[in-house]
């Protein structure tokens, strides 16, 4: 069986199935640690931002979690974003400014991420692994 990581992401795109493009032998560490590609045929998207593909590489070293984001969009477009933040509940500065990003893990499988300027949260995020 495909080894699979669920994203879920309100109030932006939807949610993404994500399926690993290489076992990592640190996934024993974290069910996170990998690349993984978005398959669009099972993930429901907002109709409002349409992509062509997504892919996330995810690190983690104890509470501090790398990911490095990559979206295709329908013109073709590749937009590429990293954020290093630490999931212990703490804000973390988004590379945005103005931007943060609150993350912390529920249970070993779940890391829950609420990204937010402000007041205004912009995104939650749940990664299942």
């Amino acid at each position: 069986m495909a080894t699979v990581l669920l994203a879920t992401i309100l109030s932006m795109a939807g949610a993404f199935v994500l399926a690993a493009q290489q076992p990592d032998p640190q996934a024993a560490k974290s069910p996170f640690i990998g690349s993984w590609s978005a398959d669009l045929s099972q993930s429901r998207l907002d109709p409002k931002l349409p992509i062509k593909a997504a892919d996330v590489t995810i690190s983690v070293t104890g509470n501090v979690i790398t990911l490095a984001n990559s979206v295709v969009m329908p013109s073709g477009e590749t937009i590429q974003e990293r954020e290093t933040l630490r999931a212990d509940g703490t804000e973390t500065a988004a590379t945005t400014t103005g931007v943060v990003h609150v993350a912390n893990w529920v249970g070993s499988h779940v890391l829950a991420l609420i990204t937010k300027k402000g007041n205004q949260n912009l995104a939650l995020i749940t990664y299942e692994g």
